[in-house]
């Protein structure tokens, strides 16, 4: 990837590729990693797949990069599903530090909404990027922005996430976007100059992210 900002997306299981490719020097990386719903497993097996999927892409980006996680809890099977904790749990048994955590408005405050919470988290983590909380962002965002599909992270909030990479980790130049979906966070990436790898196992949500997102 040469030439400016560019973007790459593999058609595969992310899994593989992450295991296979640790602590990518330059990169940081943001994700939203797929519910019960999204990953077509068994209920039974999607803990043990998304704790394991939340460690792989913790080890991805090298000690000074930052690894987000834009999560949204849900239900499943009556009970209430927290994603941004089992991240935590995550980045808790890896000893890594949370850099910040904002609530993103998925809804307008005052909203009641059934099943999914009308907000998101923005959880981001670093063993050496920092960032003052004069230069974050506000602690809850009012607005996630467009959203491509059900699932979708919002334009905003991958702008802000990726502002603020670039803020806490000078040293980023290349995004990884593991089960990256139709790409909002690789455009986020060319748009603030970086270089963006997506992985996607859906094959039509791969190539539309190939495209301008």
């Amino acid at each position: 990837m040469t030439g400016g900002p560019g973007r790459q997306v593999l058609h595969q299981d992310a899994l593989p590729w992450l295991a296979a490719h640790p602590a990518w020097p330059g990169a940081s990386l943001l994700t939203s990693l797929p519910d019960v719903s999204e990953a077509g497993l068994p209920p039974a097996s999607w803990p043990a797949f998304f704790a394991e999927a939340a460690r792989l892409c913790l080890l991805a980006v090298p000690d000074d990069g930052v690894a987000v996680f834009f999560q949204t809890d849900n239900r499943h099977e009556g009970r209430q599903v927290s994603k941004a904790a089992m991240v935590l749990a995550a980045a808790a048994a890896l000893d890594l530090p949370l850099v910040w955590h904002q609530v993103v408005l998925r809804r307008p405050p005052g909203t009641k909404t059934m099943g999914r919470p009308g907000y998101s988290h923005l959880l981001a983590f670093s063993r050496r990027a920092t960032l003052p909380v004069e230069q974050r962002g506000p602690d809850v965002l009012p607005d996630l922005g467009e959203v491509d599909w059900s699932h979708g992270m919002g334009r905003a909030a991958a702008a802000q996430a990726v502002a603020q990479i670039r803020r806490a980790s000078p040293s980023t130049t290349l995004l990884l976007a593991p089960f990256c979906g139709l790409g909002v966070a690789l455009s986020a990436a060319n748009e603030a100059g970086l270089e963006a790898l997506g992985i996607e196992r859906n094959r039509k949500r791969a190539e539309k992210a190939r495209g301008p997102a």
